[in-house]
């Protein structure tokens, strides 16, 4: 007969926590081959196989839906069949999975808008940028023509008060000789000359 497991026993065979198994369980069961209820729910030795493929997508942040997805290629649903049935049908958590497919299907639509509003901004966003941008370069261009303006100004201005300099000195050189007196001789000079 195949010995039956619990979670601590596939926690320590594994070394992952039991609450980190427990979680695994309740988001997963419809894949863990087990028997039994509540604490008495003992796990067939193929389980430790789900578990570990469960904990290498969690590991790799792939969401439950994901995860849901590689279990479903690589492992059979386990269905429980209950030995008190009368017709013998099979009391798999079915109900549960349809339940929480349910419950995670708005949640997948509110992260879809979410996402495609947060897209919409960050376009909205990269649209100012860009306008930005632009508006920014325009005024580059005009800041260099003023620039090269500004200087072409200074050059003609130093040029003109170079010019205009050499004119009043020359000006005042011409002043000062025609107001250089003609030296006078002094009264004695004159006398004997």
């Amino acid at each position: 007969m195949t010995e039956l497991l619990s979670i601590k026993d596939i926690s320590q065979e594994i070394g992952i926590p039991q609450s980190t198994l427990r979680y695994y369980r309740d988001l997963f069961m419809d894949y863990l081959p087990a028997t039994g209820e509540g604490k008495k729910k003992r796990f067939y030795p193929e389980a430790v196989e789900v578990f570990q493929a469960i904990a290498k997508g969690m590991h790799q942040n792939k969401n439950a839906d994901d995860i849901a997805r590689d279990l479903n290629r690589r492992f059979a649903r386990f269905i429980e069949v209950d030995a008190e049935s009368q017709d013998g049908s099979a009391t798999a958590p079915q109900e549960e999975e349809l339940v929480q497919s349910q419950a995670l299907s708005p949640i997948a639509q509110v992260e879809g808008s979410t996402i495609m509003a947060v897209i919409a901004s960050q376009n909205q966003a990269l649209q100012q940028i860009a306008a930005t941008i632009s508006i920014v370069n325009g005024q580059q261009e005009e800041l260099h023509d003023l620039r090269q303006e500004v200087s072409k100004l200074e050059e003609r201005m130093e040029a003109e008060l170079t010019e205009h300099f050499q004119l009043v000195d020359a000006r005042l050189q011409q002043l000062a000789e025609e107001k250089e007196p003609t030296k006078q001789k002094s009264f004695w000079q004159r006398l004997f000359s």
